[in-house]
C-alpha cells in the first residue's frame, strides 16, 4: 500500500486523548502531527473544591432547569458521568443544546439528543428560535472554569436566569526556556492548531519574543481566535471554520510556507 506523500507538520495543541479523530484524518492525507498539548484538562473530582460541591448541587436540581446547554466536549463528558450517577432517568421537560457536535456527543450514552447550531459558537447558538425569547426560564450552562460571559449575558437580557456549572479547570503547562521555539525548529513543524483564546495565549507566551524565523501559521476555528492571535503578535493566522477534518485539510492544502 502507497503511504501518503509528507506535506508537512503540524503542532497538534489540544489536550492528551482529544481529537485524535482529527490527527488520523491527517496523517491519512500526509501531514504528520506532532502531538503537543499547550493545556491539561483539571476535573474537579472531590469535595475539598467548592466547584465541586456546586456542581453536584447543580446536577441534583437538573429537574429544576427549563434548558441545559453545553459550550464543551470536556464539560459534556464530565457532565455525562454526574448525571449517571444521579439521574437514573432522565428528567423531561428539559431542552437541551450544544454549541457543537462534539459537545453533543458524549450525551448519546444517556439517550440525550441535543439541538446544535449551524455555526459552533456561543454567536451561533444565540441564533436559535428556542433561545429568543428566555422569560422565566431557568437556564443551565455546562463549561470549564472561566470563560466568556457572552452566552450568559445575552440570555439573561432576554430574560432567564442562568446558572454555571463549571466542571473542570484548564491549567497551563509550562516549558523551560525556549523548549517550545526549538521543537517547532528541530522538526520543521509550520502549522499549529489552535482551538481557544488561552492556547493561544499559552502559545505566544511560550514563543515570547516571537521569532519570525519560525514561518509559523495558525489555523484556528474562529474569527474572534484569530483577531486575539493578531493582537498577541501571531501575523500568520488562518480561520478553518469549525473543527472537521476536511476543513482542516482544505485549509493546510491552501497555505503555502514560503
Amino acid at each position: 500500500m502507497l503511504q501518503p506523500t509528507h506535506k508537512g507538520s503540524v503542532l497538534f495543541t489540544r489536550p492528551l486523548g482529544q481529537g485524535e479523530e482529527l490527527v488520523t484524518a491527517l496523517e491519512d492525507h500526509g501531514w504528520h502531527c506532532i502531538r503537543q498539548p499547550l493545556l491539561e484538562i483539571q476535573p474537579f473530582q472531590t469535595d475539598s473544591h467548592t466547584e465541586f460541591l456546586a456542581i453536584k448541587q447543580h446536577i441534583l436540581n437538573l429537574c429544576d432547569f427549563d434548558v441545559v446547554i453545553s459550550v464543551s466536549s470536556n464539560a459534556s463528558t464530565l457532565a455525562v458521568d454526574w448525571i449517571d450517577q444521579y439521574w437514573p432517568q432522565i428528567p423531561e421537560g428539559i431542552h437541551w443544546y450544544a454549541v457543537g457536535p462534539s459537545s453533543a456527543l458524549p450525551f448519546k450514552k444517556l439517550g440525550i439528543e441535543f439541538i446544535v447550531p449551524a455555526k459552533n459558537h456561543s454567536e451561533g447558538l444565540l441564533l436559535l428560535d428556542g433561545l429568543q425569547d428566555m422569560t422565566h426560564k431557568k437556564v443551565l450552562i455546562l463549561r470549564g472554569k472561566g470563560g466568556r460571559e457572552l452566552l450568559a449575558d445575552t440570555l439573561k437580557s432576554r430574560g432567564a436566569s442562568v446558572q454555571y456549572a463549571q466542571l473542570y479547570e484548564r491549567v497551563p503547562l509550562r516549558f523551560s526556556d525556549g523548549e517550545l521555539a526549538k521543537l517547532l525548529s528541530q522538526r520543521q513543524i509550520h502549522y499549529a492548531l489552535i482551538t481557544s483564546a488561552e492556547m493561544a495565549q499559552q502559545l505566544a507566551h511560550e514563543l515570547t519574543p516571537l521569532s519570525a524565523g519560525l514561518n509559523l501559521y495558525l489555523i484556528v476555528p474562529s474569527e474572534r481566535i484569530a483577531k486575539i492571535a493578531t493582537t498577541l503578535g501571531f501575523e500568520k493566522v488562518h480561520v478553518c471554520g469549525h473543527l472537521k477534518a476536511e476543513n482542516l485539510l482544505a485549509s493546510l492544502d491552501s497555505i503555502s510556507v514560503r
